[in-house]
């Protein structure tokens, strides 16, 4: 900051303090603008293909303090002045939110490399005296509705007129007017609190205002998400899930986004990143889930669905995968497929028998955790095709019957609590299987108490022959 620029924001300050005078408007503006440009986190100057780390940001946070505190104070002084009755224009209030927002929210964490604990808590003391003033509950409220008083009509008019809305829905769109500004595809990189502030802003929308700035919002999240940086990757697969689940399916069908979303994160199921992959696969379902709820589809039989281009790259990546975190993350992933793809999970059956059957055969841990996943993807495979499931029932039968042994084995190291839950997972099964086809089971199930084997595995197989049994009588 220039020294011309100090002493002014020191003798506007010592003014405020001491005098009782009406606050200038384009006095506080012209300082407040000065310390907000002064204030923001500064432009990169290392190329943009090499990953920032906290060593260029030193000192960023120590000088951040000190502008941080001349907007508290000037914020201070504005909110003083208007509890003694004094009024602002509405464009004076739009600088001041739009500026203090803009700055406080990059360094309102202070685990971000350019902050530190109290400009952290600076910031969130400017965010709670932002909505002081606008006496609104939290920034949400601040950003997102009117912030003029209701009954307080003149001034509502007011800003209807000088914001060219027709209603008034808070001061969120200029925020993010203010961060397209540095948050291009090509210089977003350079200015990386700029991202942070553009993921805090998406998450204070919700279905009721989200779909106005979808303009400033959508972009961004696929430029970011298409980067090769794995964080960025998982920043704008966030961004995009919250579009997906806040905006309504047939406004993103409409304008063609929901598609533009799919195709963009097609390339990403070959991706081998596990925090990816972990936010990838919930993101491109919901993004599925929009284009199948097409009523162009309804009574249509197509040659593909967008759920079968998951689950085929989904089993072909489950296929002999050995590293055990990407196993863990497929058996997580496979029930949430199977559910959304319905009935349609019939024409993959015989893939998902290989799968299910050699993820069942294969140890993976005391918690056994993939094997119970693998489990209630067996569950959701019946109890969405059940009216065909019938022909694959000796099948299913033969590998819960072989993991009831493997698990109850004295030599086995499988946790007690996760051999109950297998256990449990078997019995609910075999339940979906007899109401599916209870004559088919009686037959597969004839003679399960006669196989050769321990006492525990022996008291399973009679627990599920009583299931079926019982089943067949009613």
């Amino acid at each position: 900051m220039e020294t011309d620029d100090s002493e002014k924001i020191i003798t506007l300050l010592e003014r405020l303090k001491t005098s009782s005078a009406p606050i200038s408007e384009d006095e506080v503006i012209s300082v407040l603008s000065a310390t907000v440009e002064s204030c923001h986190v500064p432009c990169r100057d290392a190329p943009e293909d090499v990953p920032y780390d906290a060593t260029e940001f030193e000192n960023v946070a120590r000088e951040a303090e000190m502008h941080l505190c001349i907007l508290l104070r000037l914020l201070d002084s504005i909110n003083n002045a208007k509890k003694e009755g004094q009024k602002f224009s509405p464009q004076f209030l739009k600088c001041v939110i739009v500026g203090c927002v803009s700055v406080a929210c990059e360094y309102r964490n202070s685990s971000w490399e350019w902050s530190n604990e109290q400009a952290a808590k600076t910031s969130r003391d400017i965010l709670n005296k932002l909505c002081d003033l606008c006496e609104c509950n939290n920034l949400q409220a601040l950003l997102t509705r009117r912030q003029i008083a209701e009954d307080n009509k003149e001034d509502a008019d007011a800003i209807r007129k000088e914001t060219n809305d027709e209603v008034f829905e808070g001061y969120m769109k200029f925020v993010l007017e203010k961060l397209s500004e540095s948050l291009k595809r090509s210089t977003w990189k350079s200015y990386p609190a700029v991202k942070m502030v553009y993921q805090y802003m998406l998450e204070l929308l919700d279905h009721r205002s989200i779909s106005i700035h979808l303009p400033y919002l959508f972009p961004p999240a696929l430029f970011i998400t298409d980067d090769w940086e794995k964080s960025n990757k998982v920043l704008g697969l966030s961004a995009l899930r919250h579009i997906l689940t806040k905006t309504p399916g047939s406004e993103l069908r409409f304008y063609g986004r929901a598609a533009v979303i799919f195709d963009a994160l097609k390339p990403l199921l070959y991706a081998r990143e596990v925090e990816v992959l972990d936010e990838l696969y919930p993101t491109i379902l919901e993004a599925a889930k929009v284009l199948e709820a097409d009523p162009a589809h309804a009574g249509k039989l197509r040659s593909q669905t967008c759920y079968e281009v998951i689950l085929e790259q989904l089993l072909r990546e489950m296929y002999g995968e050995q590293k055990l975190a990407l196993r863990s993350l497929y058996s997580r992933t496979l029930p949430e497929v199977i559910a959304a793809m319905g009935i349609v999970a019939l024409r993959w059956s015989q893939e998902l028998m290989e799968i299910f059957k050699d993820y069942l055969a294969t140890y993976d841990g005391r918690d056994a955790k993939d094997r119970i996943n693998i489990l209630k993807g067996i569950n959701k495979y019946v109890q969405e095709c059940w009216p065909q499931v019938h022909m694959k029932i000796p099948d299913i039968m033969k590998m819960l019957v072989r993991l009831a042994y493997d698990v109850t084995d004295e030599d086995s190291d499988v946790e007690p609590k996760a051999v109950h839950l297998i256990i449990q997972e078997i019995e609910v099964i075999v339940q979906l299987l007899c109401d599916a086809a209870p004559q088919t089971m009686l037959k597969a199930c004839c003679g399960i108490t006669a196989v050769p084997c321990h006492a525990k595995c022996k008291s399973v197989l009679e627990r599920i022959s009583v299931i079926v049994e019982s089943r067949e009588l009613k």
